[in-house]
Formats: C-alpha cells, structure tokens, sequence
C-alpha cells in the first residue's frame, strides 16, 4: 500500500482485501465456534446449536416495554449476551412500541 501498488484481486473487485474478512468476521468466529465445540464434545453439539439458533431465528416475540425487541436468545446462543453493540443503544425508534400497541397493531385492532 506505501508503495501504491495494490493486487489484482483488489484492482479487479474495486474493495480492499482486508473488506471482505470484515464482511464475514461474526460467521467465521461461529464456524470456528462450532469446529471447537465438535472436537471437545463430538458431532452432536454443534447440531443441537444450529438446530436451536434456527428455531430461535424463526420464533416471533413481543418486544420489551421499552424500544424494539432484542432476540437475548439468539445473542445467548451466540455468546453475544453480555455485548453491547451499536444497535443495542441507538434502535432508530422515534417512538418505542409497549406490549399493548403490538398486540393492537398485529391483531388489527
């Protein structure tokens, strides 16, 4: 980079090398995660994980009285429970939603 020539790869792509590995930083961490867990534990651990983070994924919640619903399941999973993350303080809600106004506004009332 000091020199100003770049590879191919990234002339060719128009992003940084670097871009990519930043893109894919939680996935590879969990395949590393689950490579972990099947050698410590065997095949079965990594399957009861990904078949537990899918049901997760696919379960609807109410959100909490205040602010959009965080899936603490998910992040429990995923050993992200005790992260504080941009989107855990900052939601983008100008208005937050209580459990009564989500039940009105699913059941259409």
């Amino acid at each position: 980079m000091r020199d100003g020539q770049l590879n191919i790869e990234s002339q060719l792509n128009g992003r940084h090398p670097l871009q990519a590995r930043l893109e894919n930083w939680e996935e590879t961490q969990m395949n590393m995660r689950m490579q972990n867990y099947k050698r410590t534990f065997g095949m079965g651990e990594p399957i009861r994980r990904t078949m537990e983070m899918q049901i997760v994924k696919e379960t609807t919640l109410m959100p909490a009285v205040v602010g959009t619903p965080a899936n603490i399941h998910l992040d429990i999973l995923k050993n992200k429970d005790l992260d504080v993350d941009w989107e855990d303080v900052y939601t983008g809600d100008d208005q937050p939603l209580d459990f009564h106004s989500e039940l009105e506004k699913r059941m259409g009332i």
